[in-house]
């Protein structure tokens, strides 16, 4: 179970601390890490010494069994120094949780027990894959994209479609659990706008046996009607939650921290420059408060969305666990739109920033253009293009009140 209030509370307090210290390296490296495709040795090594990889790991596999909202805390500092590596990290590290969650107990002691910093990039976006079923598990090949996280991981997690039974509706899926040396990363990533540091390089997998422990089968458009097979072995809310609810909120904290990166470096830049035509610094005109101001309280705004929705996942997960009512679709969409929309105040916070500190300050190497870079890549993302998923909650909504059906 967790740890007492005030252990906790000391222990949320020193990782946050841990994070935040790293910032001068992480912007030091910012460059090294666009260029590299993915944090740097340096980045690696020191995110280790602090200890920051296993806060959502479970107690008896060696982690910290904090909640989600303490991760998301940890991730906003580290991607307020660097938002390529927050989002390398968020995404390949946050897994944990749901293998504590999905996956046996003797699964997750392999696991865990590869090696002491656990990280595995979740892929759904996949071309030719296959899984044959063999004695004892499946035979899988395929090729997955977008695997944030998979420089340095332990392993590689991939969904592939299973066939849709004539009685279903949805998406059957089957997720896979390898590790290193089963899997290949391309070389793939780096080329687009922004988040060229990320680490988001793509996965092959060929003709590898994956033991049925290792895999676990779900449906994409269901929700959880009661407890996960993770909650009996550890007895953890945490562990007894919806995916759908989940996935975003790495980005939304990535993205919040960003926002504040952002405004670190404007803070800087007025505090350092003279209004144009003036001989009196920016940080003394009210026009270039009323920016900064502007921009803090929407990075405000989104950190306190972003850490609501890791407190409002444990009381999702709590409620299910606990028989009182369903984590349904509908919930878990509706936190994803509020994961989207601090992503959205980010941006808003960043543009406010980037359009009034003047051209000079939008080197092509400078930290202000690729804060705007990062998170337009952020806003851009086809496959989780909120708006293009926004009418699924009124769905949800109409269907429950309404009894229509679509």
């Amino acid at each position: 179970m967790n740890a007492m209030p005030h252990e906790h509370h000391e222990a949320v307090r020193e990782l946050v601390a841990r994070a935040a210290a790293l910032r001068p390296l992480l912007r030091d490296q910012q460059a090294a890490t666009e260029a590299n495709g993915y944090p740097t040795q340096k980045v690696y090594d020191a995110i280790v010494e602090a200890e920051l990889f296993n806060i959502l790991t479970p107690k008896r596999y060696g982690g910290y069994e904090l909640n989600l909202d303490d991760f998301y805390r940890v991730v906003i500092e580290i991607a307020r120094g660097c938002p390529e590596t927050g989002w390398w990290f968020a995404l390949g590290t946050g897994h944990s949780a749901q293998i504590a969650s999905y996956f046996s107990a003797e699964a997750q002691a392999e696991i865990f027990g590869l090696r002491k910093n656990f990280q595995a990039p979740w892929s759904f976006a996949a071309s030719n894959t296959s899984a044959e079923k063999v004695d004892g598990g499946y035979r899988v090949s395929g090729t997955w994209y977008y695997c944030s996280g998979v420089p340095y991981a332990s392993h590689f997690m991939g969904n592939i479609p299973l066939p849709k039974k004539a009685d279903t509706v949805g998406s059957p899926m089957l997720t896979i659990v390898v590790p290193d040396g089963s899997f290949t990363r391309l070389d793939n990533w780096g080329d687009l706008l922004g988040m060229k540091g990320s680490g988001s390089h793509g996965v092959t997998v060929k003709d590898v046996f994956v033991p049925e422990r290792m895999t676990f089968s779900f449906n994409a458009d269901e929700g959880l009607s009661s407890p996960t097979i993770g909650f009996g072995v550890h007895g953890n809310y945490l562990y007894s939650g919806l995916f759908a609810a989940f996935a975003e909120g790495g980005l939304s904290a990535m993205s919040t921290g960003l926002a504040y990166a952002a405004v670190d470096e404007y803070e800087e830049l007025i505090a350092t420059r003279n209004t144009p035509g003036a001989s009196t610094l920016r940080a003394l005109n009210p026009d270039y408060q009323r920016q900064l101001g502007m921009a803090t309280a929407l990075a405000d705004s989104a950190r306190a969305i972003t850490l609501s929705g890791g407190a409002q996942y444990l009381e999702n997960a709590k409620l299910c666990a606990t028989g009182v009512e369903p984590f349904t679709t509908e919930k878990a969409m509706r936190m994803d739109g509020t994961y989207h929309t601090a992503e959205r105040l980010a941006y808003e916070a960043i543009e406010i920033l980037v359009r009034t500190a003047s051209s000079t300050a939008l080197k092509a190497d400078g930290r202000l253009a690729r804060y705007m870079r990062d998170i337009l890549m952020t806003i851009s993302r086809g496959h989780d293009q909120f708006e293009f998923r926004a009418a699924g909650i009124a769905k949800e909504i109409l269907g429950r009140n309404r009894g229509l059906s679509f």
